[in-house]
C-alpha cells in the first residue's frame, strides 16, 4: 500500500467530496439564522488553520501516516495507544456518517426499507471499493465530482428560471449581531466539516507531490466552503430561515420548488443522488484512514482487516442511538466537547514536540 501514489487532481476531488458529504444536504450553520452562509465561510478559515498544522506534520514526516509519527514524537509506549485511539476515532466517524446517510435516505425516499439493509448496502459498497485500493477510490471520486457539479449547476439554473429565489430573505445581515455567527462557528462549523480533514493525515503520505499537495487540499477546502455557503444561501432565499432551520434536509424542499411550465418537476431524486455520493465518499475516507492506521500499528495487510472492520462499523452505526434525534443531539455535543481533543489538542502537542525537537537538534552542533 505504501507504493501507491495519488495525483493532485484526484486528491482535490476526494477532498471536495469529503467536505461536501452530508454537509451539502443538512441545515449547516443554522444556529446563525439567515447568516448561516457567513458562519460557514468563517468556519472554513478556522478549518484551514487546523489543516495548516496537519500539513506541517506531513511535511516533517512526508512518508508517514499520523499513527506513525505519534510513535516517532511521543515514543512507542505513549504513541502506540494514541495511534490506536485515532483508529477507533476514525471507525466511530465512519459509523456515525453511515447512520447519518442511511437515516437520511430512509427519510427522503425509502420510507419502508429497514435501516439495517440501507446501512449494509452502503458499507459493503465502500468496502468493495477499498478492497480495490485507495487509488481506485480517489479515481472514482473524479467521476462522481463531475456528476455532483452538474447536478448543482442544473438545479441552480432551474430554481432561477422557476422564480423561486428571493434574495430579500437573506436580509438583514447580522440582524442579531455577530454573537450567533461566532457561536455557530465554535459549536459546529470549524469542526464540521472542515475539522474532519484530520482523516487526511492518514492519506497524505500517498500524495505524488509533497510540496503542492497541501496547497491543493487547502484549495479544495476553500472551494467546498464556497459551495456550502452558496447552497445554504440558496436554501434560505428559497424557503426562508425558519423553514430551513426546522428541516433536517432543507435541500430536498428547496429542489422540490423547481417547476417550469408543468414540464420539469419532481427533481428531488437529484438530492438523493448527491446524498448517496457524499455519504459514500465520506464513509470511505474515514474507513480507509482506520485501515491504514491498523496496518501501520500492527503490520497487518489492510485487506485482512477490511471485512472485520466493515462489520464493526455497521453494528456501531446501528447501536449508536435509539433515534435520529438522539443521534443528532449526541453529534452536536461531540463537535465541541470530544472532537477538539482529537482535531486540535493532540495535533497541537505533536507540533510543539516536533518544533522543540527541530530547535534542539539544530542548536546542538553549535
Amino acid at each position: 500500500m505504501g507504493t501507491v501514489k495519488i495525483g493532485l487532481i484526484q486528491f482535490f476531488s476526494i477532498t471536495l467530496l469529503l467536505e461536501l458529504g452530508t454537509a451539502l444536504v443538512v441545515n449547516l450553520g443554522m444556529a446563525a439564522g439567515r447568516d448561516a452562509w457567513l458562519s460557514i465561510l468563517i468556519g472554513c478559515a478556522g478549518g484551514i488553520g487546523l489543516f495548516a498544522g496537519y500539513a506541517y506534520l506531513y511535511r516533517k514526516y512526508p512518508g508517514l501516516p499520523f499513527t506513525a509519527y505519534t510513535r516517532k514524537l511521543l515514543g512507542k509506549y505513549i504513541g502506540t495507544p494514541v495511534g490506536l485511539i485515532y483508529v477507533i476515532f476514525y471507525i466511530n466517524l465512519a459509523a456515525r456518517d453511515l447512520r447519518d446517510g442511511s437515516t437520511m435516505l430512509a427519510m427522503a425516499t425509502m420510507h419502508n426499507t429497514p435501516l439495517f439493509i440501507l446501512s449494509m448496502l452502503m458499507i459493503l459498497s465502500s468496502a468493495y471499493v477499498l478492497h480495490k485500493g485507495v487509488e481506485v477510490l480517489t479515481r472514482t471520486s473524479m467521476v462522481f465530482l463531475i456528476l455532483v457539479l452538474l447536478i448543482g449547476i442544473f438545479s441552480t439554473l432551474m430554481l432561477m428560471f422557476s422564480g423561486s429565489i428571493n434574495l430579500n430573505r437573506l436580509l438583514p445581515m447580522l440582524e442579531n449581531g455577530v454573537e450567533p455567527v461566532i457561536r455557530s462557528v465554535l459549536h459546529q462549523n470549524y469542526m464540521f466539516p472542515f475539522g474532519e480533514m484530520i482523516a487526511f493525515t492518514m492519506l497524505m503520505p500517498f500524495l505524488s507531490n509533497v510540496k503542492k499537495g497541501p496547497w491543493v487540499i487547502a484549495g479544495a477546502m476553500l472551494v467546498s466552503a464556497l459551495m456550502l455557503s452558496f447552497t445554504m444561501a440558496l436554501n434560505i432565499s428559497v424557503l426562508g430561515a425558519d423553514i430551513v432551520e426546522r428541516s433536517p434536509l432543507p435541500l430536498m424542499p428547496t429542489i422540490s420548488k423547481i417547476s417550469i411550465s408543468d414540464f420539469i418537476q419532481r427533481v428531488d431524486i437529484f438530492v438523493v443522488m448527491v446524498l448517496i455520493i457524499g455519504v459514500f465518499f465520506k464513509i470511505s475516507v474515514f474507513f480507509a484512514a482506520a485501515l491504514i492506521g491498523i496496518s501501520d500499528l500492527f503490520g497487518i495487510p489492510y485487506r485482512k482487516m477490511l471485512y472485520p472492520c466493515t462489520l464493526i462499523i455497521l453494528f456501531i452505526s446501528m447501536l449508536d442511538a435509539r433515534s435520529f434525534t438522539e443521534h443528532l443531539d449526541e453529534g452536536g455535543k461531540l463537535l465541541y466537547t470530544v472532537y477538539p481533543f482529537f482535531m486540535i489538542a493532540i495535533p497541537a502537542v505533536m507540533i510543539l514536540i516536533s518544533v522543540l525537537k527541530s530547535y534542539f537538534s539544530a542548536s546542538r552542533p553549535g
